[in-house]
């Protein structure tokens, strides 16, 4: 059978899939060929075989017979009396089934189960009741004409009416749209009559939902046509689907979200009641039946669906590859499979195809500002996608939007300012293309440029009023940060990462990112060490850095390799002018030397800071120096020269107003009145101090273990140990080791008091290993200390051969307190408090008082009960 010019056989093509509402997939199935066939004969590349014409005509002529029948019914339909119609006025159950699948003739068969979607169903369930025209938008792949098809299915159960189904994508210009739907509705041209006006004709007094499928390729056409129709047809609701915005008044664009992905955090049960897995496991068991979700690992699954975007076509091809690979093989090589055709599915659409389609549809200008946006790790702002695609403000915005409304960019929406970011899958697309244009070495330039100005713009935000909201905003930034890092490492921009890790670390710092901030400062360290230095300026920025380096290895307890950090950049400023820089050395020096236990060095260390900035006039920096200098009294147990220094600092911090600081004052103000036994007093700071610790959780653990000393002082065991124990997670997240041991401290006491000796002991032993771990002479004596109170070491006697009494009357009285407060701390007369400390001078060979509590200093016990560490202030 002759099917003539490879041109007419193909308009008399893709004519009878719009007759039939088929992609040319599903027609290749009707016909026993491939796609990859069907393609080649609608484009002219190919002629039909002979039995392949003669299947098409038999196609045709069936599809022909159907129209007939359809408007014989119609005409039937009109002519015939209600009362036969409808028997009685009532129709039995099966002839409403009938009539709702007649309703929905013209829907395509679903090759496969629909899966999930249960919150979208309802969604648009609802909103089909009061909208009549409805834009389903999304990006290729999400599957807009599966989930329209299946409510205007349940539309019409519901006896909503007729639905007339219209793919778009088969046709062909010149042909209109109108003509297409008139002959899905069995209409026949008449003289003098517009299809449109046949098709409003055929509208009137019926209602009927009209699915149009795929608008974006005849976005004006369909625009109009839905004007038209919608202000002349009441009856008539509009369902589009479209990769585009039509723009009409009255369009409901609906954005069609990807399939509900687990959490990584997400249990077993979670993650198979995910709609993403779910959709895995139904198009593996269709590729091999007897398939189920126990034949793979959950979280492996889980993750692949997070990694493919929740994008439904993207999942349902990467389940063509079960059976072929393991689900770990198939997570690893996710983008190179989407490339090709899954085992036993020849000819079937691509990922790739898909998203080309619609990247054709863009313009120029959008194609390439989607390329360059691709570079971004996280969600990003119009600000961030106006520097990195070098655009202006309005250009950015106008492009951007064009955009969201083609559905390449997904919008989360916030308060202040709205943030965008691409499905996974379709980022990977623009990355190809990006490297397709060669731009990529371009783009990750001006990234890397952009977010490295965000870094050191930080380095003042993060320590003024506005911290809060800088480190909320490096925090989404967090993996764009990582990556402009990497770039500098990999293209030899050393300075610029030396310059970026020097203003990053109070970030680092406050955000628990120790270990990562550590990392990053020692490789660009080891880079600059491979070049010589030639200029002052060099110098001051590697020794910058090095002072940088060392704070973050205080706050890990890596306190020998902090003074080696903080010794190297004193000697790099030293020979300079003296000033902030050199300061800011001796200042983490002192804090280290601190922590060893080093007490007269880390005094002459705070006493430089001290002297430079005084001299200097910088009240915020001279506020830090005060504190550290309070608290190397606190710890020679000066504690009344101590409150006196702190209350002047926060003098100071207070009409300054920086938040953190402020938080660090009134947490060693309060330790110092616990002390005193000024419970209220201490319990108004430790208020204060809570309410502007929030969202840092390493002031947060201070705050906490602080009150936990505070109920402990009060021996209200119980609350101490709720407040130790969150003391400990709040450190514990922050990565503030010594913080952890202190509050573990606190914790294993608090235990012991309520009985829980086994609890204590545990607590006891994690802190004293960690403690060896950080090698801190101080916490060592504290739990050696804490360990023979609770007799968790009957075998190692306190100094002096002490006896836990005698030690806790001991530290009492090396903290200021007079005979009579030791008395009331722990419920004991006068006159048996001095007899303890009569027994305790003799014991010991002590003079008096001062001997005494130098005696407590110097062998820990001072520190027996203080489970918090008086913060020195950061740099």
């Amino acid at each position: 059978m002759d099917s003539g010019p490879p041109e007419a056989f193909a308009a008399r093509l893709r004519l009878l899939r719009a007759q039939l509402g088929l992609s040319q997939e599903q027609l290749a199935r009707r016909l026993s060929v491939s796609f990859a066939t069907v393609n080649r004969w609608e484009t002219g590349r190919s002629r039909p075989s002979p039995r392949a014409s003669r299947a098409v005509a038999e196609l045709e002529a069936s599809t022909s017979q159907a129209q007939r029948s359809a408007q014989e019914q119609t005409a039937a339909g009109k002519q015939e009396p209600a009362g036969k119609r409808e028997a009685g006025g009532k129709q039995d159950a099966a002839g409403k089934q009938e009539a709702a699948e007649d309703r929905t003739a013209q829907l395509p068969i679903a090759q496969s189960s629909f899966v999930g979607r249960e919150h979208e169903l309802a969604a648009l369930s609802e909103l089909f009741t009061r909208s009549r025209l409805i834009n389903l938008t999304g990006p290729g792949g999400v599957g807009k004409t599966r989930l329209a098809i299946e409510v205007a299915r349940r539309w019409a159960a519901r006896g909503g009416g007729d639905v007339v189904f219209v793919p778009l994508e088969a046709i062909q210009p010149p042909r209109p749209v109108v003509s297409v739907l008139a002959s899905r509705l069995g209409l026949r041209e008449r003289p003098g009559v517009s299809w449109a006006e046949l098709a409003l004709a055929a509208f009137k007094g019926r209602p009927t939902l009209l699915l149009l499928d795929g608008a974006e390729h005849h976005r004006e056409e369909v625009a109009g046509l839905a004007g038209e129709f919608l202000t002349s047809a009441p009856d008539l609701c509009i369902v589009v689907t479209s990769r585009v915005v039509l723009g009409v008044p009255g369009e409901v664009c609906w954005a069609i979200p990807p399939l509900d992905c687990p959490s990584v955090a997400a249990g077993a049960r979670e993650i198979a009641a995910s709609d993403a897995v779910r959709l895995f496991i139904a198009r593996a068991s269709d590729r091999l039946p007897g398939f189920s979700a126990a034949d793979v690992p959950p979280h492996a699954v889980g993750e692949l669906c997070r990694r493919l975007g929740g994008l439904p076509l993207a999942i349902e091809l990467i389940a063509g590859w079960v059976g072929t690979l393991s689900v770990r093989e198939i997570l690893q090589q996710r983008v190179t499979l989407l490339e090709h055709d899954p085992p036993g599915a020849p000819g079937s659409r691509k990922l790739a195809d898909v998203l080309r389609a619609s990247y054709d549809l863009l313009g120029p200008a959008q194609q390439r500002t989607l390329r360059l946006l691709s570079v971004f790790n996280t969600p990003f702002s119009l600000a961030d996608a106006q520097a990195v695609a070098g655009l202006g403000e309005q250009e950015a915005a106008g492009v951007v939007r064009g955009l969201v409304d083609a559905s390449w960019l997904v919008v989360t929406r916030g308060l202040e300012q709205n943030r965008f970011s691409m499905v996974e899958t379709i980022r990977e697309f623009a990355t190809a293309q990006l490297q397709e244009a060669a731009e990529a070495p371009q783009a990750r330039r001006r990234h890397a440029m952009h977010f490295a100005d965000l870094a050191t713009q930080s380095a003042t935000g993060l320590g003024g009023l506005d911290a809060r909201r800088w480190a909320d905003r490096l925090a989404t930034a967090v993996d764009d940060l990582r990556a402009m890092l990497r770039w500098a490492l990999e293209n030899g921009e050393i300075d610029l990462g030396l310059e970026v890790g020097a203003a990053l670390w109070r970030w680092w710092l406050t955000s628990g990112r120790l270990s990562a901030g550590r990392a990053w400062l020692d490789r660009f360290l080891a880079a600059a060490d491979e070049h010589p230095v030639r200029t002052a300026e060099e110098s001051r920025r590697i020794g910058r850095v090095l002072g940088a380096a060392a704070v973050l290895a205080v706050e890990s307890a890596d306190y020998a390799e902090a003074v080696r950090l903080a010794r190297r950049a004193l000697s790099i400023f030293e020979p300079l002018d003296p000033g902030e820089d050199l300061a800011f050395a001796a200042t983490v020096l002192g804090s280290a030397q601190r922590y060893l236990g080093e007490r007269a060095e880390a005094r002459r260390s705070f006493q430089i800071a001290l002297d430079l900035r005084a001299a200097a006039g910088d009240r915020a920096k001279l506020a830090m120096a005060v504190n550290n200098m309070a608290l190397i009294e606190i710890d020679d147990g000066n504690l009344g020269r101590a409150r006196e220094l702190l209350e002047q600092n926060l003098i100071i911090k207070r009409q300054l107003g920086e938040p953190r600081s402020i938080a660090i004052g009134l947490v060693n103000l309060a330790e110092v009145l616990v002390k005193d036994g000024r419970w209220q007093a201490a319990q108004t700071s430790l208020a204060e101090a809570g309410e502007l610790a929030a969202g840092q959780p390493q002031i947060m653990g201070l705050v906490l273990c602080s009150q936990g000393n505070l109920e402990a002082g009060q021996r209200n065991w119980k609350q101490a140990a709720e407040l130790y124990a969150d003391a400990v997670g709040a450190a514990g997240v922050g990565g503030h080791t010594h913080d952890v041991v202190e509050a573990m401290i606190g914790l294993g006491r608090a235990c012991h008091e309520l009985g829980q000796a086994d609890e204590a002991t545990r607590h006891l032993r994690t802190a004293e290993a960690m403690a060896h771990q950080i090698a801190n002479p101080q916490l060592l004596a504290q739990v050696t200390a804490a360990l023979a109170e609770t007799a968790g070491e009957p075998g190692d006697p306190l100094p002096g051969n002490l006896t836990a009494r005698q030690a806790e009357v001991l530290r009492l009285l090396a903290d200021g307190l007079s005979n009579k407060q030791i008395a009331a701390r722990l419920y004991l007369s006068p006159g048996t408090v001095d007899r303890h400390l009569a027994t305790i001078y003799r014991k010991l060979g002590l003079g008096g008082r001062v001997d005494a509590a130098r005696y407590a200093v110097a062998h820990g016990l001072a520190q027996l009960h203080r489970t918090q560490p008086h913060k020195t202030q950061s740099p």
